[in-house]
Parts: C-alpha cells; structure tokens; sequence
C-alpha cells in the first residue's frame, strides 16, 4: 500500500465505529461503488460519532455555529459492491486550532480496506465569518472527553 499524501495526525483521538451497506443507488453498471459516495459514507460515520459523544450538528447550531468542509482527502484501495456492508471507523483527533479533523478508514465485510481519508472542517458563526478562536462550546466538548482519548 503506498503512503498517504496527507499523513494522519498524532496524539489523542476519540473514535466512533458504525456500519452502512452500499445501496443500489450508490452503485454503477459494474455494482461497483461509485467513487462519490465514500464522502456520504464519510458523513455517516461524522453523524455516528456525534450521536456517540454528544457532538453533533445540532450541538454546534445550538451553539450559533456550523462547521463547513474545507478539504477532504480520500485513498481508494479497493472496490466496494452492492449490498456489502462496510464498516466506518471514524476519529477526530484533539489537534491545535479552531477546527476538525476526522480520519476514516472503510472496510468490508472481510476486513479488506477499501478507502482511508481525512476531513478538515472549520467553524462559521451562522453569517459565514470564520472563527479563529475555538468556539466555547467546542472547548467544553474537549475537556469533557480529554480522558477518555486514545493515543495515535
């Protein structure tokens, strides 16, 4: 397997797992996985964890901010087909700075890997404008949760 272009980050993590089953819909002529909908799978598995840890996307609304994608990275390593179920293993990582950063890795049924990738998001008020700063609510999260991380 060759390396990751964007190395996954050190230090502490909390990790969520869930599955999802490819459905036809998310498939082409082959019954192969289209390459687009590991990034759904991805939100899947941002979803998953919110509801584990109490950080979801109704959390940060609540809070008067959202949390946009700005850069996602995904390797492709082996196909998906329909009807396969895959597990999602998602983690965010306690990294510096007003952002999140979740790493992935997708695997099927026989435990092959199908995709790893990352996702940065950063946080908006509900008007757009960029926080530098991390938002209280999110610092609350860290602190709640800082010991029960697991270390990369």
């Amino acid at each position: 397997m060759r390396p990751r272009r964007t190395a996954e980050p050190a230090g502490e993590f909390l990790e969520n797992v869930c599955q999802v089953r490819v459905r036809f819909q998310e498939v082409d002529s082959l019954l192969v996985t289209w390459h687009g909908h590991y990034l759904s799978y991805f939100e899947e598995g941002r979803h998953a964890f919110g509801r584990q840890y109490g950080f979801g996307y109704q959390h940060m609304i609540a809070a008067g901010f959202v949390a946009p994608l700005v850069h996602a990275e995904l390797d492709y390593l082996s196909p998906s087909r329909f009807g396969e179920v895959l597990e999602v293993r998602t983690r965010l990582y306690f990294v510096d700075g007003a952002r999140l950063h979740f790493s992935y890795r997708i695997t099927g049924e026989d435990g092959q890997v199908k995709v790893e990738g990352h996702t940065i998001q950063v946080f908006t008020d509900a008007q757009g404008q960029l926080s530098f700063c991390r938002p209280r609510f999110f610092e609350a999260f860290l602190e709640e949760w800082k010991g029960s991380t697991q270390r990369a």
